[in-house]
């Protein structure tokens, strides 16, 4: 099992933080709504408060490609992403959403009293955002189909603390957010349960063996 302990989300200390130092904007968006597009013009950090979003881009065969997924405490913007006028990257809102929007640079910027929680919080949103990138690479890296569940349930069970657990999206999108066709998907989770390694009940997931 990967060693993913580091909490990717921003604990709700964190987000008062980030309210006090920074006056964020925040929004609200209905479900399936364009929350931003990732354009080399927008110079602001997004941070989920509540719901879940998702980063996609659109492939050259018109097929939708779910790149990453936000909940609370995650964030987002141009600045984590591959610098290419080739592809467009968005995101949008699969629930409802709330979020707060910061710009980069008075992110980066401490604020007058350079407190110590202000650099903590921009230590967590640059390193743990990363982090998260990176862990969907070593996720989409791995070879074979089975791999790639079992890395990506061993993230969330870490992430949650606990060998049960809920996955954040549907089983379609997990497809999408895996690279793989959602039938073998299926086939390949069905196979799981019937050898013992995982239960699944709906979106609920049990590791049984590692």
């Amino acid at each position: 099992m990967n060693d993913f302990s580091i909490d990717s989300r921003l604990t709700n200390a964190e987000l008062i933080g980030l309210k006090e130092c920074f006056a964020p904007s925040e929004r609200e968006y209905g479900r399936g709504e364009i929350i931003t597009i990732c354009s080399p013009e927008n110079d602001t950090i997004g941070i989920i408060k509540s719901g879940i979003a998702y980063l996609s881009t659109i492939n050259s065969e018109e097929q939708r490609r779910i790149i990453d997924y936000y909940m609370r405490g995650n964030a987002f913007g141009k600045h984590f992403l591959p610098d290419t006028e080739e592809k467009l990257f968005y995101v949008y809102a699969k629930t409802k959403c709330t979020v707060d929007f910061v710009k980069y640079k008075k992110l980066i910027t401490c604020c007058e009293k350079n407190c110590a929680k202000h650099v903590a919080l921009i230590d967590h949103i640059m390193m743990t955002t990363a982090r998260k990138s990176l862990v969907h690479v070593d996720i989409l890296c791995q070879r074979t189909l089975r791999s790639k569940l079992m890395s990506f349930f061993e993230y969330i069970g870490t992430e949650e603390k606990s060998r049960s657990f809920t996955i954040p999206l549907p089983f379609s999108d997990l497809a999408d957010y895996l690279g793989v066709d959602r039938s073998a998907m299926m086939r390949e989770i069905k196979k799981l349960n019937e050898e013992n390694i995982i239960s699944t009940d709906k979106r609920k997931v049990t590791i049984i063996k590692k």
